[in-house]
């Protein structure tokens, strides 16, 4: 599995990625966060990029879907941590700038700062 997430306290969702996510797999996780929003509330994400990510599947269509726009509706803040090499990657393939909240990446050894960043 390329992608696990983990739902935490404080309307935080946590989703790990290794390997190379390809498009099922993605929908099945937006549809677990939609899930998620619609019983909580509101919430802010959290996304590792675990040193074993490859990259997400070139073949596939990412076109947004009727859960990316539910989700970007819910969504407060998101952080991404992982290696600085995919950071233009991350923000780039999570419309960094186009979506109404906020997005920040943080290197891979700053998971505890990303976290009280999605506190504040």
């Amino acid at each position: 599995m390329a992608l696990t997430i983990q739902f935490e306290e404080h309307q935080l969702f946590v989703i790990r990625s290794s390997g190379v996510i390809d498009r099922p797999e993605a929908d099945a996780i937006k549809k677990e966060v939609v899930q998620f929003i619609k019983r909580h509330g509101r919430a802010c994400g959290l996304i590792i990029i675990n040193d074993d990510f490859h990259n997400v599947s070139k073949f596939a269509s990412w076109d947004d879907d009727e859960n990316d726009e539910f989700i970007q509706k819910h969504i407060d803040r998101l952080a991404i941590v992982g290696d600085i090499q995919w950071r233009d990657s991350a923000l780039l393939f999570f419309l960094n700038g186009l979506v109404p909240f906020s997005i920040q990446f943080f290197k891979a050894d700053q998971e505890a700062f990303a976290r009280a960043w999605l506190k504040n």
